[in-house]
């Protein structure tokens, strides 16, 4: 490009400042979300491709879990001669600290010997094959080591994890953001996690397969097909472990390592896990973004043609040849779209942090510059340039000069593969309302939804004492202003509680239990009616859904438990969502605390009124010095509901941001299309002006054809909306109504902003002098 043809393209983009400032604009928000996107998708599409032994590695399953037993990894392994080693990982936060010293949580993650020589995670001091051998040995990450010993080595320090002495053996490299493994401040020697289970005996986690609740990988011995060895097992299994046993489940595979992170959607993981749908809408929206800026940007262009006209036909009047203009062009379209490119990814710098917390994620933009990627950038840049300038390029190398002469090139250029595109931007950014307004009603519904028991005002809190200390400490709490009620649990509504299964007449029956004491009723407002039994340790309460499975005996109220264990029904409980409202109610039993039971759970009801937080404080800090300055973990019911729901709400977040890019980009293009399209009819005004038409009635005309396209975009975007908004509710147990207003509402919005973006040419059109229009004719 000639440095005077640059000099003359400056000249017409500040000449133009509001084509400029529109093209830039629009061109760089559009570009800063397909950088941001792109990578995020890229990122998520490499997890666990980085291992140098992925292709042998695979996680086993079952429907979408990936939860097992311990003893299932030997029988795995015992049995399929395929299997060269296994690695059993389970997560967990942890407490760090001596007895009676002040206390830090950490997260830790449980791992067999084998973990470093399966996987490829960095080693920085310790061999693959031997750093966690020994007993209680502990591999801290970079970060977690230079934290808490400085520059010192940790090597062979002593790390008190959960009360119970561990030696640090090695030191690695942070576990990356792209692998299915969770997040941790150290690996530990797998047999460590009985610390957890003391008391039900010194190796019973390890040996029992009752507890489902653990995660196992298997390394294949090349040249071998473990995949095909899954129906065996499958049959193997539903003669040696209870959970295939009692029909909870018929399904067994070996997922490949690259493949588990979009396979598994289990609540509760002890992976990292992501929807392969969602990535693929995500890339979806990348591509829809880019092509709708790339069009509005050749609309834009094409519709400064006539601006352009006198210069080009100058050239060509020269002797300048149709391959030198489209080369020029070409060349503007560079030097736009490298600037738009190096706004765009300015501003994604900017907005990194946002974009982080909205895909929770960490997308470490500045690491991401690697040679062969800055190579990919300057193929995308010369890629978009060309897509970008070659319409125009095209279009305005290909007239007569003489028509620019008498001025009536700008009148022949035909609009109707614009009049298409706005339409499909209509179609766009309707849709995404409508999806975008449903989807935070469901949101909202779920989180304000009444599930059946209060949730105001509760305070719960991991139990740290033994059974002597509680009683006094219940008289401790009660003494603390704001406090209104204590109870003593193992489970609540939103913590979890154990499951108990079984079988009668060939029923499968799965349920929740909660042990409690009868405050906790109190607090949860949770109702009973009785049943005239009086409640003891063999006696339960049920919710009416398991009341009505059960079909207990109507005079003694005796239900069988499975196994001929039968129990007296003391009452009746309103049914309440302990589960996520993706799904229905399910069946609950309630048994009564014994004075000498074990408890998991400190609940707390605040006074109403009483400042919350403060209140809350307090209880902590009287629960830390009761407790000799012991780690817990303390949450209110309403955040934890909250918390349940977060991935509906950031979905909700994510679509309203691209929502609101959609419609930005679209008022961009229409405004540059009706500059485009009230240009094709200049002689048409003039014309009608001349007849004595007056300005409401050519604002009317010219407004009339937005609302026509308008209307055909909300013919087609209204069932497309209502099909993706059933398909998502299906996944809900409990979901609102798709109300039709809220389609009516999406139209009229696009309608409004659609007309203000026109009105501006329309009204400077209508007072346009027709003789300017018509001079020419």
């Amino acid at each position: 490009m000639r440095i005077s043809d640059l000099k003359v393209y400056q000249k017409f983009l500040f000449r133009n400042k509001l084509y400029t400032l529109v093209s830039i604009v629009g061109f760089a928000v559009s570009l800063t979300f397909v950088i941001l996107l792109g990578i995020y998708v890229k990122q998520e599409l490499s997890v666990d491709s980085f291992h140098e032994k992925k292709d042998r590695i695979f996680l086993l399953a079952h429907d979408e879990s990936s939860k097992f037993g311990n003893p299932v990894a030997d029988f795995v392994k015992d049995n399929c001669p395929e299997v060269e080693s296994y690695t059993r990982i389970f997560p967990r936060s942890v407490v760090l600290g001596e007895k009676g010293q002040p206390k830090v949580k950490a997260e830790a993650l449980f791992a067999d010997p084998t973990f470093f020589t399966i996987f490829s995670f960095k080693l920085i001091e310790g061999s693959p094959s031997q750093v966690l051998t020994p007993l209680k040995s502990v591999v801290v990450t970079k970060s977690f080591a230079y934290k808490t010993f400085g520059d010192k080595s940790p090597i062979g320090a002593h790390l008190i994890i959960n009360n119970t002495e561990h030696t640090i053996t090695g030191i690695m490299e942070d576990i990356p953001q792209n692998t299915q493994i969770p997040k941790a401040d150290f690996i530990v020697n797998y047999k460590s996690i009985k610390m957890f289970w003391g008391g039900m005996g010194e190796e019973w986690i390890l040996n029992t397969a009752s507890n489902f609740g653990f995660t196992m990988y298997f390394l294949e011995k090349e040249g071998s097909n473990l995949s095909a060895k899954a129906p065996m097992l499958l049959e193997l299994f539903k003669k040696e472990f209870w959970f295939y046993k009692d029909g909870f489940t018929q399904d067994l595979k070996f997922i490949p390592l690259e493949d588990a992170y979009f396979e598994i959607s289990e609540p509760y993981s002890n992976l990292s896990t992501n929807s392969k749908t969602l990535i693929t809408v995500y890339t979806g929206i990348v591509i829809l973004i880019l092509v709708i800026a790339l069009l509005n940007y050749i609309n834009m262009t094409v519709a400064q043609a006539g601006f352009r006209g006198k210069e080009a036909a100058m050239k060509k009047l020269l002797g300048c040849s149709r391959r030198q203009i489209v080369l020029q062009l070409l060349a503007e379209s560079f030097l736009m779209t490298s600037f738009t490119f190096l706004l765009g990814l300015f501003m994604a710098f900017l907005i990194e942090p946002f974009c982080n917390n909205l895909l929770n994620t960490n997308l470490n933009l500045s690491s991401q510059f690697t040679p062969s990627l800055i190579f990919i950038a300057v193929i995308f840049v010369l890629f978009i340039s060309i897509v970008a300038g070659f319409i125009p390029a095209i279009i305005i190398s290909g007239f007569n000069p003489l028509e620019i002469v008498k001025g009536t090139f700008a009148r022949k250029v035909k609009a109707k593969y614009s009049k298409v595109l706005i339409i499909f931007q209509y179609i766009v950014a309707i849709t995404l309302l409508i999806c975008s307004f449903f989807i935070n009603q469901q949101s909202d519904f779920l989180v304000n939804y009444d599930q059946g028991f209060n949730r105001d005002g509760i305070l719960v809190m991991d139990n740290v004492l033994d059974s002597a200390q509680l009683d006094g400490f219940k008289d401790k709490l009660q003494s603390i202003s704001g406090v209104e009620l204590v109870s003593y649990s193992r489970g609540t509504p939103v913590t979890g509680s154990n499951n108990y299964s079984f079988e009668v007449d060939g029923k499968q029956f799965s349920f929740q239990e909660l042990v409690v004491d009868s405050t906790f009723f109190k607090i949860f407002n949770i109702k009973i009616k009785p049943t005239g039994i009086e409640p003891s340790k063999d006696t339960y309460w049920v919710n009416q859904v398991a009341y009505n499975a059960l079909h207990p005996d109507s005079i003694t109220y005796m239900a069988n438990f499975g196994y001929n264990n039968y129990h007296q029904i003391a009452g009746i409980v309103s049914d309440f969502n302990f589960k996520s409202l993706h799904e229905p109610i399910g069946l609950m039993r309630i048994s009564k605390l014994l004075p000498s039971s074990w408890v998991d759970n400190i609940i707390v009801k605040i006074t109403d009124g009483a400042d919350l937080y403060k209140t809350a404080e307090k209880i902590k800090d009287t629960y830390s010095k009761y407790s000799g300055g012991e780690f817990f973990e303390s949450r209110f019911v309403d955040d934890t509901v909250q918390q349940a729901y977060e991935k509906e709400k950031k979905t909700s977040q994510i679509i309203s941001a691209f929502t609101i890019l959609t419609i930005v980009i679209m008022v961009m293009g229409v405004f540059a299309m009706s500059l485009y399209l009230i240009r094709q009819k200049e002689k048409e005004i003039g014309i009608r002006k001349v007849n004595g038409a007056t300005e409401s009635e050519i604002l009317r005309m010219l407004n009339f054809d937005s609302f026509v396209r308008v209307f055909v975009a909300f013919v087609f975007a209204c069932p497309i909306a209502y099909y993706a908004m059933n398909r998502w509710l299906e996944g809900f147990a409990y979901k609102i109504e798709l109300s039709w207003w809220v389609f009516a509402a999406a139209g009229l919005i696009v309608l409004v902003l659609s007309l203000l973006s026109v009105s501006w040419q329309s009204l400077k059109a209508a007072r346009a002098n027709p003789v300017d229009s018509l001079k020419s004719e």
